[in-house]
């Protein structure tokens, strides 16, 4: 009764995950009618299969397919049919964020034809962050040209410094103002007969020239003077200091005038944050949940994930629990008193875990597969139809060593969206010990995932 309980709490959490998993993932095509169209484009980096199509930035329809065609990708992608795509309209691939995801917007124009079913779209392609980094390792070569001007105009090699040069002009024309004011003082000491008629007629005017003059008084003009004098001699003695921490080195553009190996670091890490984000926006996940029965070993699930670090090869992990393990025959032979008797018995575990560990490549809709299979070595071939959402698998294994390899055929056929449905026989070459399993699960690609993850997070 307990396990009938726990079967029917299963399939009722199953059913809710689906449910849930449906209206997340339908969001990014919609429900209705779709019409299909084609592009063509140089390169497909990070754009895989379900990838959302835009238009005017809401999800308007998903990629079906990617084909190689004459070292162009060919992408088969649908829309919904409520939205009109008219002659004439552009196809750009954009990025969300720094390093986000990318997705192709569609920029329809005012043509009032609408396009037919499978009709070409021009794609735009550039602005991705490959562009911008490009464009920031372009920009720090000008920087670094700018930088070398300026040191050159600063400090030119063989010669002094232009700040000097001012520093000692500005130091003549001190001595040269002392110069005059003493010539001025002896003749005004040689002449003062003359110079007292000339104040006696012009005595007004001499009384404002001499208060000007008089630097004691403090809006005079000698006081300004005066002041003017004390600043730059501060401002020459600042500048000065600043020169020699340049040509030292010290600070920020000092560093960026004497070190020209600053430039190259910027210029490496640049590079690595741009092979980083290739990677990141390259590797592609797949994720599986299988819940079902097996005519031999009871109630069965199966998690499996695999990782994409490339379209065309794949690494796997995964694993098997099953009601009843499999069974585990001993024969026992005992004499007593001459008697010999032979005794067989069979062993069943109960609750047991297997690992999956493969690693696989893709050649057109054929899959080979290999490694671990339910922990015990094995190999795997697949054959998938993608449009019809079917895939058929044989495997090889052995975790049995008294009866040999266990021959597994499967075949896995896409229900609606996200729900899948397979159906396996187990050991065809051993008539004791066949058995079938019926399953039902979902599986989650990448953009299926950001969307559980937007729901529970509470993202738009």
């Amino acid at each position: 009764m307990n396990e009938i309980k726990v079967g029917l709490l299963t399939l009722a959490t199953l059913a809710i995950v689906v449910f849930m998993s449906i209206k997340v993932t339908s969001n990014q095509s919609g429900f209705g009618e779709y019409i299909q169209y084609r592009t063509i484009i140089r390169d497909a980096s990070g754009i895989f299969p379900k990838t959302p199509i835009r238009v005017a930035g809401i999800n308007a329809g998903r990629i079906k397919d990617i084909s190689l065609a004459d070292n162009n990708a060919v992408i088969t992608f649908e829309v919904l049919k409520d939205v009109t795509v008219t002659k004439g309209s552009k196809l750009k691939i954009k990025t969300v964020g720094f390093l986000g995801d990318k997705y192709l917007e569609i920029q329809t124009s005012k043509d009032e034809e609408r396009l037919g079913e499978n009709a070409f779209i021009p794609a735009l392609e550039g602005g991705g962050i490959e562009d911008l980094v490009k464009d920031a390792s372009t920009v720090l070569k000008d920087v670094k040209i700018i930088v070398a001007s300026i040191k050159e105009s600063l400090a030119p090699p063989g010669e002094d410094p232009p700040m000097q040069q001012i520093l000692a002009d500005v130091k003549d024309l001190v001595a040269n103002t002392k110069v005059a004011t003493e010539s001025l003082k002896r003749i005004m000491t040689g002449n003062e007969e003359r110079i007292n008629e000339i104040i006696a007629n012009l005595d007004e005017f001499s009384e404002d020239i001499a208060y000007q003059v008089n630097n004691t008084n403090e809006d005079s003009a000698m006081a300004d003077v005066k002041e003017i004098l004390g600043n730059a001699k501060k401002i020459s003695a600042d500048l000065e200091k600043v020169m020699a921490d340049l040509k030292a080195g010290k600070g920020t553009m000092g560093k960026l005038l004497v070190e020209e190996q600053i430039a190259d670091e910027v210029r490496q890490t640049l590079s690595g944050v741009r092979q980083l984000v290739t990677r990141v926006n390259n590797l592609r996940t797949e994720m599986e949940v299988y819940t079902g029965a097996n005519t031999n070993f009871g109630s069965e699930s199966q998690f499996g994930l695999r990782l994409y670090p490339s379209p065309e090869r794949f690494y796997e992990l995964g694993v098997v629990t099953s009601e009843f393990g499999v069974e585990d025959k001993s024969i026992i032979t005992s004499d007593i008193n001459g008697n010999t008797s032979t005794e067989t018995r069979t062993v069943q575990d109960q609750d047991t875990y297997r690992f999956n560990i493969m690693m696989g490549r893709h050649i057109h809709n054929w899959v080979i597969r290999g490694g671990l299979i339910q922990s015990t070595g094995g190999i795997g071939v697949d054959y998938e139809l993608n449009d019809w959402g079917s895939k058929f698998s044989l495997d090889v294994y052995d975790y049995r060593d008294e009866i040999g390899p266990n021959v597994r055929f499967s075949m896995e056929h896409q229900l609606y969206n996200v729900l899948y449905g397979r159906i396996r026989a187990e050991d065809l070459l051993e008539s004791d010990t066949r058995s079938a399993t019926f399953s039902l699960g979902i599986k989650f690609t990448d953009e299926d995932i950001r969307g559980l993850l937007a729901l529970f997070l509470g993202g738009n």
